[in-house]
């Protein structure tokens, strides 16, 4: 069985650096989406599952940046991992994406061993922060499962409901009602005698 790749959006209004990142990341073994303005982008993710998007700042297009592209992909999918590439002249822009959306951002130039790094390093953020949901949830059910517990045990036998038996306990219990029922059973046999 192979291992699903990871697919990341490339947008980059530049084809040269178009080309070389994706022939990069494809050789990192990503699926590459490629795309050179944000309408091509979004169409063609339209109804793809992704797991990262590598954009540039300055896309080249009045009406969208690479943050606002971040943006509208991210109300497709919440736990896509935004990555904005930008030069030196405008790294404020970059931070303040960080901040506010928390998206990452590269430097250009860059290595493709940087994004790969990058992408690895947000992936396990991402696990982590899914199996600590699920860990939430599990404890939120088995909250709910100890309350429905707890009313039953009150209907049935309401003065033993403040009680949360341990194993020991548990334990003490089932030999104690072993030796009530052999002791009874030795008075029965006793007196039919």
């Amino acid at each position: 069985m192979t291992e699903r790749k990871n697919t990341i959006l490339l947008v980059d209004d530049d084809p040269n650096v178009l080309e070389m990142i994706h022939d990069g990341l494809a050789a990192e073994n990503f699926e590459v989406i490629a795309a050179s303005n944000p309408d091509d982008a979004l169409k063609m993710v339209e109804h793809r599952l992704l797991d990262f998007a590598l954009l540039d700042l300055d896309l080249g297009w009045n009406y969208m940046t690479g943050i606002e592209l971040g943006q509208e992909l991210r109300k497709q999918n919440d736990t896509l991992v935004v990555i904005i590439m930008t030069g030196y002249h405008n790294i404020k822009f970059a931070v303040e994406a960080m901040r506010a959306y928390s998206f990452h951002y590269m430097i250009k130039p860059f290595r493709i061993d940087q994004v790969v790094s990058l992408t690895e390093r947000a992936q396990k953020e991402i696990n982590l922060k899914t199996e600590n949901q699920n860990f939430r949830e599990r404890i939120s059910e088995l909250e709910e499962e100890v309350a429905r517990l707890t009313n039953l045990l009150e209907q049935i036998r309401p003065e033993e409901a403040g009680i949360v038996l341990g194993s020991k306990e548990k334990n003490m219990s089932k030999r104690l009602k072993n030796a009530d029922a052999l002791s009874s059973y030795a008075r029965q046999k006793g007196s039919a005698s």
